[in-house]
């Protein structure tokens, strides 16, 4: 009996001091800035994420998540383009560095991007849908609660000219199971 106390109270000191919840779902602003030639039909965009993290090893999580970021119209010749990116991707986050409470971490995210587009020309308009593959490849800070992460963000694989931009991202936890 005694050998088993012995051991269970050094299971319990080894035992990490903070253990990191091993899920996570985080609600977050995401914004992108378009460049190349995509900043020619393509604006400023803002709009929202959906994230949920499982940790699968200590300092590494597998991530998902879903956003929908509307981009400010840009007008050139009479001719107004609007774009909306939907993506859906998925990744590693790596913890890096840790001071306190604040921790550093490398991330790579690979998915799927669902973009309309606009177009309208003397009052008329037309749309058109693509879905391409997508990836992000980056970095942050997480403080507590909130994420800071930015990246280099390639809305479409296939097309590097018409869809490289760098995102950034603020979001907070909304749970921890």
């Amino acid at each position: 009996m005694r050998a088993l106390s012995t051991i269970a109270a050094a299971l319990a000191l080894a035992a990490p001091a903070h253990a990191d919840p091993p899920r996570r779902l985080r609600l977050g602003v995401d914004g992108v800035a378009p460049f190349a030639t995509w900043d020619r039909v393509a604006g400023l965009g803002l709009g929202g994420e959906l994230a949920v993290g499982v940790q699968v090893a200590p300092g590494v999580e597998v991530t998902a998540r879903v956003a929908v970021i509307p981009h400010a119209a840009v007008t050139t010749d009479g001719v107004t383009t609007r774009v909306l990116e939907a993506p859906v991707v998925g990744g590693a986050r790596y913890q890096v560095a840790r001071r306190g409470r604040a921790r550093g971490f490398a991330f790579g995210e690979v998915g799927v991007n669902a973009t309309r587009t606009t177009v309208t020309v003397a009052g008329v308009g037309d749309h058109d849908s693509a879905l391409g593959f997508a990836a992000a490849l980056g970095g942050g800070v997480a403080y507590r609660s909130v994420d800071l992460r930015v990246a280099a963000w390639l809305a479409d694989l296939g097309d590097l000219d018409g869809g490289v931009g760098v995102t950034a991202a603020l979001s907070v936890e909304l749970a921890r199971w």
